[in-house]
């Protein structure tokens, strides 16, 4: 592509997800309620594992917690807005943008991921100091984040085909989401999972990351094959994502995608 081809592709991009994030900003403010209530379960929830399971003096115990509520969101809001989108009647507009599909689910993820991880990352880290448990950090954890969110968002392009495809995927968001936390190794760890499940949850990049993470953070060395890990299955899982998102539209340019919820 020439300089001023990609310039052009840049500035429609930018565009595009200042526009989608301003769309988050309004939603959230017409459903401030929903979401409040959403957080005020997720903190029962996080808090009770958290005290239950002896955590409450884990300095690293916050990792798990941030690194599966971003990702639930990364993988879920993406299904849950094109969902809509078809509740509402506004899914053609969408297929009419200039922008590609996958553009579209691109600009979604980043400004929902801006959004929420910042308020994420100040609910976490408030939710622990209200129930007393130590918060510890580590310089290595946000590029271990940035590799996990590569490998989620392999399943959020894959997810988000679905939507477009079958409406009613999006009902599943919640499933995968609890699936990862249960699986990752944020209530027990993998090693204590039955030889099955702790060999699904170990494909996961998010196990790969809470892992590394919480090495870091209690001092313990992080070898350079765990970063080679994290980044083969990150790119595997972005590669797959993209696979099935290519596949799915294809299908869905065949036969048809369905409007009806």
């Amino acid at each position: 592509m020439e300089p001023r081809g990609l310039m052009r592709a840049i500035r429609g991009f930018a565009i595009l997800y200042a526009a989608e994030v301003r769309r988050y900003l309004a939603e959230t403010r017409v459903y401030l309620s929903g979401y409040v209530s959403s957080m005020l379960v997720t903190a029962i929830v996080v808090a009770l594992f958290v005290m239950q399971a002896g955590d409450a003096h884990d300095p690293s115990a916050w990792v798990g917690f941030l690194y599966w509520n971003a990702a639930s969101t990364m993988i879920g809001e993406a299904s849950v807005s094109i969902s809509a989108d078809k509740q509402n009647g506004t899914f053609t507009q969408l297929m009419l943008r200039p922008a590609g599909m996958l553009e579209q689910i691109t600009a979604k993820t980043l400004s929902w991921a801006l959004v929420n991880i910042v308020v994420d990352v100040v609910f976490i880290v408030a939710l622990f100091a209200l129930i007393g448990a130590p918060i510890g950090f580590a310089w290595p954890v946000p590029p271990i984040a940035l590799l996990v969110a590569v490998g989620v968002y392999g399943l959020t392009m894959a997810m988000a085909a679905l939507t477009v495809l079958y409406t009613k995927t999006a009902s599943f968001g919640d499933v995968i989401g609890y699936a990862m936390m249960f699986l990752g190794g944020v209530i027990v760890p993998v090693g204590q999972l039955p030889a099955p499940l702790a060999a699904l949850g170990r494909l996961l990049p998010i196990t790969r990351g809470i892992e590394m993470s919480r090495r870091a953070i209690l001092g313990q060395t992080v070898a350079p094959a765990d970063w080679a890990w994290l980044a083969g299955q990150s790119l595997a899982f972005l590669a797959l994502g993209y696979l099935a998102f290519a596949l799915i539209m294809r299908h869905g340019r065949r036969r048809g995608i369905s409007m009806r919820y």
